[in-house]
């Protein structure tokens, strides 16, 4: 694939990380699910956890998400990420050298599914083990202050939602999608998050639910 080509896929990537369409708001709640979902935003992935789960783990969120029944979490450059308006020479930057990223935080009430209705959201299926893996995962991606407590940096893209410091760095082989590919792949899912660059690499990889012998199950 020519530079040029593979170049301008990633600042598509990019933007995709900072500009995810807000989705329909949902007031009725549903019912819980155990796994985890994986949301298809077209350019980003996000991952949508528990909220008790998640404040078991992080218990100082609460102080921000004391109600809903998930959290949906992305990963990416801080700057392109917060800015108002992205631009081309911020997507460059991101792209060409290591950045420092965030997570955006967005509470969700009710069913993921019906609140992303009209994309596609995949359940993926843990062991407990997994799941735990997982969870720790996500809360190392927090940076934390001196007393230990995840670092707020402001109000998020859309709803109910908050940014924070991030642990790592994005760059052309590290996007949004790979780090969650980690996450997955830390709850045993068979993924190689160097080779995920795209959405569509995330979710095509996925295990089907009629795998065998693998704890990690997609129900699409």
């Amino acid at each position: 694939m020519p530079t040029r080509i593979v170049l301008l896929t990633l600042i598509l990537t990019l933007f995709g990380c900072a500009n995810p369409p807000p989705p329909p708001a949902v007031t009725s709640a549903d019912r819980a699910w155990p796994s985890v979902q994986v949301v298809d935003h077209g350019l980003h992935a996000g991952l949508v956890l528990s909220r008790s789960d998640l404040l078991g783990k992080l218990p100082a969120l609460a102080a921000t998400f004391a109600d809903g029944d998930f959290i949906e979490l992305g990963w990416g450059d801080e700057a392109f990420y917060r800015a108002p308006q992205a631009s081309l020479g911020l997507a460059l930057q991101a792209l060409l050298r290591p950045t420092p990223a965030v997570l955006h935080a967005v509470k969700i009430s009710g069913d993921p599914r019906r609140r992303f209705a009209g994309r596609e959201v995949i359940e993926v299926r843990l062991d407990a083990d997994g799941y735990r893996r997982l969870l720790a995962f996500v809360a190392a991606s927090f940076s934390r202050s001196a007393q230990g407590a995840p670092v707020e940096l402001g109000p998020g893209l859309y709803g109910e939602s908050r940014f924070y410091r991030a642990e790592g760095r994005y760059s052309l082989v590290r996007t949004c999608n790979t780090w969650l590919a980690e996450a997955l792949a830390a709850a045993g899912c068979p993924l190689h998050p160097a080779t995920v660059v795209t959405v569509g690499q995330l979710m095509s990889r996925l295990p089907p639910a009629s795998s065998a012998g693998i704890a990690c199950q997609a129900v699409r």
